[in-house]
């Protein structure tokens, strides 16, 4: 058996194994016990079969080009070797006749005829089209041609679909920067006793002592509201693609509930907040934390600032020629302004906001902002087999409350330049 029917057998069970691996990618999509790696198993598999039979396919491409090519020079040989023999032949016909004619001949009429009597041999076809490729390199030259093109071989032009990629999310979120408390009812209230500036009254003997004023409490109210959301991807989706299209849309209900928490967040740190319009955003942020805030709640605040009060901020210097915003120490990837924990958000989180708006909220999150949280139910929907598709929901019952006004500072503005002090000389 030759090399070449070698290869015609190995190509022919390779695809065999192509096709039923294939079969088996497909069995196994359809198959609700099988997994995700299961399926990634068997397509790498395929994907080296592929590799396999391209790689037999091109050997026998060069084997039969090899074949041809050995046959074509062989004819062509045998044709040469006919028409020189030929050749010889009549040269030797004409050699007779020149023996045959009278010696006493001129010598120069003689030598004239010899010249007229040599053959003419034509141009070798090979030298030819050399020339022919020659010139076309030279001058360019360029010939209507059509053929078949991509758009006619479109429908078996293999095509390779890459692992896919998720374009990360830009901002922090917020939900882990508030306090989350668990409820088991619908609506409830949060009791916080206050501080009280009362003190004790001097005392005499064998005299009653006064009454301290009562407790302040003040009670936080919470009304828990749902909310939900929803994907629907049909059988024939899942079918026909090896993608992994559940795990995809779980991991996007939870973007929307993020997403959710985000917007809730920003209301209950902005709504029924004076903003503070200030001309010089450093000195405002330091009254806050100084005067506005106590030294605990101070302590322990921190800062929400828009991507555009980012840039502003991040451009100034301080007095010693450092920069403004400094890196945490307690968090690798990310900054400090005053002391204070930075966390940047988008320009338009805020409510009525546009891009390039200044907005900056100094709060000590966790106090000013409680989320009361009943349940999050993420599910998987099953249809009744009439129509055939599933569905993927989220049901989230939660209320983000504004637990502490007082304690929250809005302000907007301009960032003035940092003078650098002077030195006497």
């Amino acid at each position: 058996m030759t090399m070449i029917e070698k290869l015609t057998k190995k190509i022919a069970e390779q695809e065999k194994n192509r096709e039923e691996l294939r079969s088996e990618i497909r069995s196994a999509v359809d198959d609700e016990k099988s997994s995700p790696d299961d399926v990634k198993e068997k397509m790498a598999k395929l994907d080296k079969a592929d590799e396999e039979l391209n790689k037999s396919k091109n050997d026998l491409n060069i084997l039969k080009a090899a074949k041809d090519k050995t046959e074509s020079d062989k004819s062509s040989n045998e044709k040469n070797n006919d028409k020189q023999i030929k050749d010889d032949s009549k040269k030797n016909e004409n050699s007779n006749e020149v023996e045959k004619r009278d010696e006493n001949d001129d010598i120069e009429t003689r030598s004239k005829e010899g010249m007229q009597m040599k053959t003419k041999v034509a141009p070798n076809k090979k030298d030819v089209a050399l020339g022919a490729f020659e010139k076309f390199l030279r001058t360019g030259e360029t010939r209507d041609v059509t053929g078949l093109g991509l758009s006619d071989g479109a429908v078996i032009i293999p095509e390779a679909i890459l692992p896919v990629e998720h374009e990360n999310y830009q901002f922090p979120r917020l939900g882990s920067l508030v306090r989350t408390v668990s409820v088991t009812t619908t609506t409830g209230k949060l009791p916080v006793f206050m501080n009280s500036t009362d003190s004790l009254s001097e005392h005499t003997e064998y005299k009653p002592t006064g009454k301290n004023a009562n407790p302040e409490i003040k009670p936080i109210l919470w009304d828990l509201k749902t909310y939900t959301g929803a994907y629907v991807f049909s059988q024939e989706l899942m079918s026909d693609s090896s993608f992994n299209w559940q795990a995809e849309l779980q991991g996007r209900l939870s973007e929307l509930r993020d997403n959710t928490d985000d917007g809730l967040i920003i209301n209950a740190l902005t709504s029924g907040i004076t903003v503070e319009q200030s001309t010089d955003i450093i000195a405002s942020l330091k009254t806050a934390l100084n005067v506005t805030l106590k030294p605990a709640d101070s302590n322990s605040a921190s800062i929400v600032l828009s991507q555009s009060a980012y840039n502003a901020l991040d451009q100034l210097k301080d007095g010693e020629g450092r920069p403004m915003l400094q890196p945490s120490i307690t968090n690798a990837s990310g900054e400090t302004l005053l002391g204070k924990q930075v966390t940047i958000v988008e320009d338009t989180l805020f409510p009525k906001a546009k891009a390039g708006d200044i907005n900056i909220v100094v709060a000590p999150l966790k106090k000013a902002v409680i989320n009361f949280k009943l349940t999050e139910i993420t599910g998987q929907f099953q249809d009744t087999y009439d129509i055939w598709y599933k569905q993927l929901g989220i049901f989230l019952r939660e209320n983000v409350v504004q637990a502490r006004k007082d304690l929250i500072i809005n302000i907007t503005g301009k960032v003035a330049p940092v003078t650098e002090p002077t030195t006497d000389k």
